[in-house]
């Protein structure tokens, strides 16, 4: 008897773990389908809210663009050698008289950035030389967008000074830009910032040429408030956005414009593993032809050369 009452026992405890073993299964399999559910569910939650704040985007892009407006026309220094778009102009004949022919290169940057140093130090001199030849144009935009990226608005500072030569030196603009962006002196960001001094800048400024008096002036701020705001009209500025890839739709520095057209010089660079080879194919010289007579060239519509539609379409994606 006691026999039969063990086996049923244990027959009824077998029964048991089936039982929750079932139970257990069945658990996951409704959890499984309810994350299921609510991954679909929250899909279209984001992507209802992904499309109303694509729809709203213009109208704050708009409201954007009209406050950064207001905020520049509320400066009241403002660099007369300026262009309209907050660039100055550098040719063989001087600041703001672009040499025909030739295309005109623009680029946007941030002296703490560290990309835009390493680019810069790559085509500096190839620059400067193509500048003093008469094959180039090549406009500056000191910006400041990376403020955050030091302790002490370094970006506005150093923008602010490079803005001041441009109005009284604008001969020594490309080499400041040069000197600010040379391995020795530029800045690390963020964590690695250490402090740089007006002072400090202001003898970078001589070491690029700049007159003692005019370094001297150039760092006491006269030009930042401009700079501030300008920087917040160019980041409302949607020519100046990646028109393809990972990055689409976003501003990053440097920025190059060729005669009007975004240039992608980051797949170029991707391509050619240099930048300065990058601009020299966008612009169809070599670098025997550089400082010479002559002269780029570009296509039918003035774009760049390089990198071609068929080249950036598998870069881009």
């Amino acid at each position: 008897m006691a026999k039969k009452k063990a086996a049923a026992d244990e027959k009824k405890e077998l029964q048991l773990k089936q039982d929750r073993k079932r139970q257990t299964i069945l658990g996951v399999i409704v959890v499984a389908v309810l994350v299921a559910v609510l991954c679909v569910v929250g899909y279209f939650i984001w992507k209802a809210n992904r499309t109303s704040s694509s729809q709203s985007s213009t109208s704050t892009s708009q409201q954007e663009r009209k406050e950064a407006e207001a905020e520049l026309a509320s400066v009241k220094v403002k660099p007369s050698a300026a262009l309209s778009n907050g660039g100055f102009l550098i040719s063989k004949n001087g600041i703001n008289k672009p040499v025909s022919g030739v295309p005109t290169i623009s680029i946007y940057m941030d002296f703490i950035c560290p990309a835009c140093g390493e680019v810069d130090r790559d085509i500096d001199d190839t620059l400067i030389q193509m500048v003093n030849a008469g094959q180039a144009n090549v406009e500056i935009h000191p910006e400041a967008f990376l403020n955050d990226e030091s302790t002490d608005e370094y970006s506005s500072r150093a923008a602010g000074a490079a803005v001041y030569v441009a109005q009284y030196e604008p001969d020594k603009l490309l080499d400041v830009v040069k000197a600010f962006f040379a391995s020795d002196y530029q800045p690390q960001e963020s964590q690695n910032y250490k402090p740089v001094s007006n002072a400090q800048i202001a003898a970078q400024l001589e070491k690029a040429g700049v007159s003692t008096q005019v370094a001297q002036d150039a760092v006491k701020g006269t030009y930042v408030p401009w700079v501030n705001a300008q920087t917040s009209l160019a980041s409302t500025d949607t020519s100046l956005q990646h028109p393809s890839g990972q990055m689409k739709g976003e501003i990053t520095t440097p920025t190059f414009i060729i005669n009007g057209h975004y240039w992608l010089f980051d797949v170029a660079w991707s391509q050619t593993g240099s930048p300065l080879t990058s601009l020299l194919k966008a612009v169809g010289l070599t670098q025997a032809e550089v400082g010479t007579s002559v002269k780029p060239k570009l296509g039918s519509k003035g774009e760049p050369l390089f990198p071609t539609s068929s080249s950036t379409s598998s870069s881009s994606n």
